[in-house]
């Protein structure tokens, strides 16, 4: 058996423990920077990147074309609602004839962001879209689709297009 005692075993595993402990506890966001400034690469958002958000990672998205299309033969009036790094670019209602359709005006910003999209038909109750529920793109066009539920009642649908406008211009996506 060597010269060490039990006790000084146990004091100098104790200690190569907390070595390790200390060396591994720096936060993933210093390691994430470290790791792109060794690779020369910068931690951007702007290319659909993850961005870190009080302690969650979320992905930058470019939100492209919102068109609103009424597929039913009655009319109907909808809210959009646009946030984009939680504040609100956008919040238009429009009244749509039967069967009618409209691309919204583009007015919130052309490059990637934190986006979520509500609608709400004839001020019921409103649905949220963010681009996660679609595996976060790089970007994001919009349908929002009042249709009937089968019931007889109209409802409003999001769907997701990552092609065309905007998300089909070179650069965008």
């Amino acid at each position: 058996m060597s010269g060490l005692s039990r006790r000084q075993l146990l004091a100098g595993g104790a200690t190569a423990l907390a070595g390790t402990v200390a060396g591994c506890s720096s936060s993933d966001e210093e390691n994430d920077d470290e790791n792109a400034a060794e690779n020369g690469e910068e931690n951007d958002e702007e290319n659909g990147e993850e961005v870190e958000t009080e302690g969650t990672t979320e992905i930058s998205t470019i939100l492209g074309e919102i068109t609103v299309a009424n597929s039913t033969d009655t009319a109907h009036a909808v809210d959009v609602l646009v946030e984009f790094d939680s504040e609100i670019e956008e919040w238009e209602t429009r009244e749509l004839a039967a069967y009618e359709d409209v691309t919204l005006e583009r007015s919130w910003p052309t490059d990637s962001g934190q986006v979520r999209v509500t609608a709400r038909l004839d001020q019921n109750e409103p649905v949220q879209v963010t681009p996660a529920q679609w595996n976060d793109p790089d970007c994001l066009n919009l349908l929002v689709r009042i249709d009937n539920d089968g019931d007889g009642d109209s409802e409003v649908e999001l769907h997701s297009n990552t092609d065309g406008g905007p998300c089909g211009e070179s650069g965008a996506a």
